[in-house]
């Protein structure tokens, strides 16, 4: 009963923040914050404030504790408080090679037999498919797919590759148990933002050679995909909300070996790309990992696979989780209305 409590009166004060940090641009561009101008660009105050608001959390200098997980879902469930169309949520079971993976559907209400298979992100070691919620549900909505998210085993508890494994597992469950949830087993791809870009870009260079479990396509939000940060030029030009520190710091959680930080499995740059299905990779221009989402789309045209990169601007890291703020919003919107433009297209 107290929990419950507790739980209603975090839901109405995350409601009620959440629709503070909404607020009209007329009335959030005047806030007394002035961002910086890197690289020609320049986030709007209302960004800028959300990207560092989890800042301290996020520079993991600490591994992080239960409460420090709570506090970032929590955290992002209050700035990604939009509205959406109808979506039914279900909950699953997947049998995952350590145990039981907790995981769940989104379904936008007019049906779809499309399914994207997300992966949160959170550097491998926080985020949760319950911090993630509204986003989902947004992705399901805007995309008009189904939408299916897992929680995986975090770092430093279970580093590499156990959260590889987990979410390897739950795609390929996702394609055995299709035809339960309407699905066509030709329109299932996987995504990710950020570590979960990395374990969905992992996963599908894995699967792509078995006809059976090659994804439709591999729809990636700001992907972490190379250890080696000091190869590309944006890993020192921008520090909010992540800094180079921070994720080297997370890296090593998941990968702490040098055999792990050089499997294709982690750095998947390093792997033959020339086997990788479709790939949708959306950037954010002030980023620290901008620059490993670009290499990979510029290598995958180079060895003729059917690569798509588009760049947003002005937008930091993790717009995703910001969905509270227009831009991000309309960011987001344009990758899932890409992604289920791409999933109506039936792989044979």
């Amino acid at each position: 009963m107290l929990l419950r409590v507790v739980g209603e009166a975090e839901a109405m004060v995350g409601g009620v923040l959440g629709r503070v940090l909404a607020v009209s641009p007329r009335v959030s561009d005047r806030l007394p914050v002035r961002p910086p101008v890197l690289d020609g660009q320049r986030m709007n105050p209302r960004l800028h404030v959300l990207a560092t608001a989890g800042k301290r959390d996020l520079l993991a200098r600490r591994a992080p504790t239960t409460f420090t997980r709570a506090k970032l879902d929590w955290l992002m469930r209050v700035v990604t408080t939009v509205r959406t169309g109808p979506v039914r949520t279900s909950s699953w079971t997947i049998a995952g090679p350590a145990g039981l993976l907790a995981a769940r559907l989104y379904q936008p209400e007019r049906g779809s037999r499309s399914l994207l298979m997300f992966v949160h992100g959170g550097g491998w070691h926080v985020g949760s498919v319950a911090g993630y919620e509204n986003t989902l549900r947004f992705l399901a909505d805007r995309a008009g797919v189904s939408v299916l998210s897992v929680d995986y085993r975090l770092a430093p508890e279970h580093p590499f590759p156990a959260a590889f494994d987990d979410v390897s597992a739950a795609f390929r469950y996702a394609v055995d148990h299709a035809e339960q949830w309407g699905i066509d087993t030709g329109r299932i791809g996987i995504g990710g933002d950020s570590a979960g870009g990395n374990l969905a870009a992992a996963v599908a260079l894995t699967l792509a050679p078995d006809a059976r479990y090659r994804p439709a396509v591999v729809a990636l939000l700001y992907p972490a995909l190379d250890w080696t940060l000091d190869r590309y030029q944006s890993t020192t030009l921008f520090t909010v909300p992540l800094d180079e520190d921070s994720v080297r710091r997370a890296m090593r959680w998941y990968a702490p070996t040098t055999h792990a930080q050089e499997d294709p499995r982690f750095s998947v740059l390093s792997g033959d790309l020339s086997v990788m299905p479709r790939t949708y990779v959306a950037t954010a221009g002030m980023d620290v990992l901008r620059d490993q989402g670009e290499t990979l789309v510029t290598r995958l045209r180079g060895l003729g696979v059917d690569a798509e990169l588009r760049r947003f601007d002005n937008l930091p890291h993790g717009f995703a989780s910001m969905l509270v703020d227009p831009q991000a919003r309309s960011a987001t919107g344009e990758y899932a209305r890409a992604v289920g433009s791409i999933l109506a297209q039936r792989v044979t």
